[in-house]
């Protein structure tokens, strides 16, 4: 077991799948002001061990207060894993904002235990990656003139269907988005049902994995089509 310490901070374990005040043995801390905008920041990184179950565990937090200038104290956010499990990062540029947005607020609820916040953001992002796919705004139309479109956005249970319909996804993918579906109902409802942090890590993880193979896995895929395409294009101009 690792050896006390006047220092701990608290973070979400994976492997005890809890908040623990883990044992810290590593603080890196960073603060200035930024040079575009030139408001102050902060950012820790902390380094421990759990406490319980021995696993290395590393956290950032950012400073939202500063003393003397917006605040009487220096204050902190929560400190948010980043090993182990960091949060994925997609390579795709295609991925909306909004996408990105749900999932992040999906991260941190899931390492804060609120599960049902949780599956509420999975499904929110997932909505808003069947409107994306099948309900693209044009590039030239602002923000504006597509919230007062006429046309009636989509919906997740709709969405899904005309997914599996113009073979976006598969049958296994499929039957995946309409559990997320259900669980994403009784988590905006008000319902007696409960959810585990088994299933909103089961959900957050496919939710993750659907969004690669829309995103990432189809845009390598394409310029790996493309490159083989231009080798075979330059092997041709050579034998002429």
């Amino acid at each position: 077991m690792a050896t006390p310490s006047a220092n701990t901070f608290i973070v979400d374990c994976p492997q005890c799948k809890a908040k623990v005040a883990a044992i810290e043995q590593g603080l890196a801390e960073r603060s200035g002001n930024d040079d575009e905008t030139g408001e102050p920041y902060g950012e820790r990184l902390h380094v421990g061990v759990c406490p319980r179950c021995d696993s290395l565990l590393a956290g950032v937090s950012y400073q939202i207060g500063f003393e003397g200038i917006d605040s009487e104290y220096n204050t902190w956010r929560d400190v948010v894993r980043v090993f182990p499990k960091p949060p994925k990062i997609f390579n795709s540029s295609r991925i909306p904002r909004i996408v990105k947005d749900s999932l992040l607020e999906a991260d941190r609820s899931l390492q804060a235990n609120a599960n049902i916040a949780a599956c509420v953001m999975l499904g929110r992002a997932f909505e808003a990656v069947c409107r994306d796919l099948l309900q693209p705004v044009p590039s030239k139309q602002s923000t504006a003139d597509a919230r007062t479109s006429s046309m009636r956005p989509i919906m997740l249970g709709e969405g899904i269907l005309k997914l599996k319909e113009k073979n976006l996804i598969d049958e296994r993918l499929f039957d995946w988005s309409q559990q997320l579906q259900a669980f994403r109902n009784i988590a905006a409802h008000a319902t007696e049902e409960y959810i585990s942090r088994e299933d909103a890590e089961d959900l957050h993880t496919f939710v993750y994995a659907i969004i690669e193979y829309i995103y990432d896995l189809t845009d390598r895929y394409n310029e790996f089509k493309e490159r083989i395409a231009d080798r075979a294009a330059q092997k041709a101009k050579k034998k002429k």
